[in-house]
């Protein structure tokens, strides 16, 4: 009986895909566990390293390689693994990084423990890891790093959505997370296929709405990796530009009033990201996009936004963008 399946999209990963999958067949979890490779249509030797390894493991751990008939990028390959997984637990890993031997086995332990719907794992400290969202300033450490304060499990679902919606918080990733199958499937929580950047956005967002029993790993247990040519990276600009535009529409669509004030706040700093990348320049679109944000505002807060985004970079526009989240926290007490 499989109890997890780690999902594992694979997109010209030839340099790196040797460490990923050792990673995977040296867990010391007893059983029940299977690793699904889903492969996006790679013109590098990518299938033919994993077909090599699965025929000459000998190990507990069932392998398998998918592939997809066309290139459609890491939320439907994903999404395929999903759908073809057998456990009750999904665990999603990139291709380019690699878990601790324990990693599986501390994250089923708390699943079971608390009978979770959500189990995070922590990322290795000394990641060498820059996300292209944030300064240098803020990378590994505030990106990868979960937070030591954070209960080991809670049931309570306004402490359990805030946090799933903070991203200094609990790391907007895929993976290193165990997540209830079934959970994703009642709710019908697959990955957008449109959105090929900050799709991890887009799936927290909504993940955040279902989630009732949360657990937290403390212990390191995933080591990110960084490609350049990897399915999130390798992305062409119009398709950036569609998957801003899509989630801020959804989000803008979606708020509903329990924790409305965070709700607010992520799709604020979607919205700020945005506007930030030089592709997104086009006067008309980006007006449109402030738009979908104000509706969901109130008037002061629609107000304080636009002189926020009209502001040059200061203490000025710092204190602006700390008012409007202050409101934003207000409406969740």
């Amino acid at each position: 009986m499989i109890h997890v399946s780690i999902i594992v999209p694979v997109y010209n990963a030839s340099n790196f895909i040797a460490t990923c999958i050792d990673s995977v067949s040296r867990q010391t979890a007893n059983g029940g566990v299977e690793c699904l490779f889903i492969d996006d249509c790679s013109s590098d030797n990518s299938t033919e390293l994993i077909s090599d390894y699965i025929q000459s493991y000998k190990g507990d751990i069932e392998f398998r390689l998918l592939k997809q008939t066309k290139n459609q990028g890491p939320s439907a390959a994903r999404n395929r693994g999903i759908i073809e997984a057998k456990g009750d637990y999904l665990f999603f890993l990139d291709s380019d990084d690699e878990l601790s031997s324990d990693c599986i086995s501390k994250l089923v332990n708390l699943a079971d423990k608390y009978n979770a719907d959500y189990v995070q794992g922590t990322y290795f400290s000394d990641a060498n890891y820059h996300m292209p969202y944030y300064s240098e300033t803020d990378n590994a450490s505030k990106y990868c790093g979960t937070r030591a304060w954070l209960p080991e499990f809670s049931d309570d679902r306004k402490f359990i959505k805030k946090t799933l919606l903070n991203f200094n918080i609990i790391p907007f990733t895929p993976h290193n997370r165990l997540v209830k199958r079934q959970l994703l499937l009642d709710n019908n929580l697959l990955f957008n296929e449109r959105i090929c950047v900050r799709e991890d956005f887009y799936w927290m967002f909504f993940i955040a709405k279902v989630v009732t029993r949360l657990a937290v790993c403390k212990d390191e247990t995933y080591i990110r990796g960084y490609n350049e040519g990897s399915l999130t990276h390798d992305v062409k600009i119009d398709r950036e530009i569609l998957g801003s535009r899509t989630l801020i529409e959804d989000f803008s669509k979606n708020i509903d009033s329990f924790m409305m004030g965070s709700q607010k706040e992520l799709l604020l700093e979607t919205l700020i990201m945005t506007l930030n990348q030089k592709f997104y320049s086009d006067v008309k679109d980006r007006q449109y996009l402030i738009r979908k944000v104000c509706n969901v505002n109130s008037v002061i807060e629609s107000v304080i936004l636009r002189i926020y985004l009209c502001l040059p970079n200061g203490s000025l526009k710092n204190k602006m963008l700390h008012l409007l989240t202050r409101l934003y926290k207000i409406k969740d007490r």
